[in-house]
C-alpha cells in the first residue's frame, strides 16, 4: 500500500480544542478484525464514536506539570532533515462554523470527485503489520485524549504508547506472531524511566522487521495478569493476559507500544497508529504541523471534521518520542472512516490553516500542514 502525500500552504480555518479534555469517553462499537491481509471491497465507513473522557485511566508521570506551553522538539524538513523549533499554544475556544459551500465542500456518503493520484516521489509505502491488541466487544481503538506524544493537556509526561481504556479482566491479544522475550513484572528488569513502571507485562519480537531492517516488539504494560512464558512463540490472536493497572498507573487499561531494534530502549518506541492495520475501509491521518518559516511546533491542536464527525489530533509534545523514519510526522490521527475532512488549526481566535482532503481507506493519507503568518 501507499500513501497519498497532500502539500498545502496555510489559507483559512476554523479554531482547535485544547488537547486531552476530561468528558465524552469512547462508546464501544461493533467491529470485526481485519483478514489476514487488508482487503478492499465497497462498504460504507461508519465513525468513530467521539472520545468521552471522563474515565480517563492514562498513564502519569510522578511529577506531572500543570502547564500548557509547548517546548522544543525535532524538526523535520522535507529533505527530512533537523530544522530549528518553535511553540505553539492552542487556543482554548473552539468555534464551529458552516462548511464551505464550494469546491471543496466536505460531503457525505461516497465522494463525487476524485481525488488526484498520490505524487510517485512522494509515495511511502505503509507498515501495517499489527492486529488490534484487544478483540470485538472490547474497546479496541486508540484512546484519543493521551495518544502517541501526547501530554493530555500537560498533566501528564510525554506518552511512548497508546491506551485501550477497558475493563480489568479485558483479554490482551498479541497483535501479530512472534516470540515473547519478556513475560512477567519489571521490577528488576527496566523496562520504563524506573523498575516497576509497567507493573505486569509482555513483550514480543515478531517475525517481521522493520522498513530500515530493525527487530520490532510490542510491549503490553500494567497487566492485571500475565498468561504467557519467557520463550514461547505465540500466533497472532493468542491471549497473552488479561487488563489491569499494575505500575503505575491510574485504573485499568491496556498500555501498548512499538519499539524498534532494543526491546529495552524506552527511547525506541514508534507510533503504533501507523503500524495497526486501520478498520476496515478506514484509513490513517499522519502529517507535520511547522509555522511559516518551516519550524515544527510542538502541542498543536488540529480539528479533522467531516459532516458526520469531528475529532482532534495533538503534535508530540517532546522529544523523546521518535517519528517514523519512513514518514517524519509530527502527529497521527487513526481510524477515521474514508471521507473528505476538513482540517484547521487556529490560534488564538485566528485562522492559521484550512484545507480540505481526503481520507484513503486502508492506508495512511499526509498533509504537510504550515501555518500562514
Amino acid at each position: 500500500m501507499t500513501i497519498s502525500k497532500l502539500k498545502f500552504l496555510c489559507l483559512a480555518g476554523l479554531m482547535s480544542l485544547a488537547a486531552c479534555q476530561t468528558s465524552n469517553r469512547v462508546t464501544p462499537f461493533a467491529v470485526t478484525l481485519p483478514a489476514d491481509e487488508p482487503v478492499k471491497v465497497a462498504q460504507q465507513g461508519t465513525a468513530v464514536p467521539t472520545a468521552d473522557m471522563s474515565t480517563l485511566t492514562p498513564t502519569p508521570t510522578s511529577t506531572p506539570t500543570q502547564t500548557r506551553t509547548p517546548t522544543a522538539t525535532l524538526t523535520v524538513t522535507p529533505s527530512r532533515t533537523p530544522t530549528p523549533t518553535t511553540t505553539f499554544t492552542p487556543s482554548p475556544t473552539l468555534v464551529i462554523g458552516t462548511l464551505p459551500t464550494n469546491d471543496s465542500t466536505v460531503t457525505e456518503g461516497p465522494p463525487t470527485w476524485t481525488p488526484p493520484p498520490a505524487n510517485p516521489a512522494a509515495e511511502i509505502d505503509d507498515h501495517y503489520r499489527l492486529y488490534r491488541p484487544i478483540a470485538d466487544g472490547g474497546v479496541n481503538w486508540v484512546d484519543r485524549t493521551y495518544p502517541y506524544g501526547g501530554t493530555s493537556g500537560g498533566r501528564l509526561q510525554v506518552h511512548h504508547g497508546v491506551e485501550f481504556v477497558n475493563p480489568r479482566g479485558t483479554p490482551i491479544l498479541a497483535a501479530a506472531t512472534g516470540t515473547v522475550v519478556h513475560a512477567g513484572t519489571d521490577a528488576s528488569s527496566q523496562f520504563g524511566p524506573t523498575l516497576n513502571y509497567y507493573g505486569n507485562l509482555v513483550v514480543i519480537q515478531h517475525d517481521f522487521q522493520s522498513p530500515e531492517g530493525q527487530p520490532v516488539f510490542t510491549l503490553y504494560g500494567h497487566m492485571d495478569r500475565v498468561e504467557v512464558e519467557n520463550g514461547q512463540r505465540i500466533e497472532r490472536g493468542t491471549q497473552i493476559g488479561k487488563v489491569g493497572d499494575s505500575g503505575i498507573a491510574q485504573g485499568p487499561h491496556l498500555h501498548f507500544e512499538v519499539r524498534v531494534g532494543n526491546q529495552f530502549d524506552f527511547g525506541a518506541t514508534r507510533n503504533p497508529e501507523l503500524w495497526i492495520y486501520p478498520f476496515f475501509k478506514f484509513g490513517t491521518l499522519a502529517g507535520l504541523v511547522t509555522d511559516a518559516s518551516g519550524n515544527i511546533l510542538r502541542e498543536a491542536t488540529l480539528q479533522v471534521r467531516s459532516t458526520d464527525i469531528q475529532r482532534y489530533a495533538f503534535t508530540y509534545a517532546g522529544d523523546t518520542v521518535n517519528a517514523d523514519p519512513a514518514f517524519g510526522e509530527n502527529f497521527t490521527l487513526g481510524d477515521l472512516p474514508a471521507n473528505y475532512y476538513e482540517v484547521s488549526v487556529t490560534d488564538n481566535g485566528r485562522v492559521r490553516f484550512r484545507e480540505t482532503i481526503y481520507i484513503y481507506p486502508d492506508q495512511t493519507t499526509w498533509i504537510d500542514v504550515q501555518l500562514k503568518p
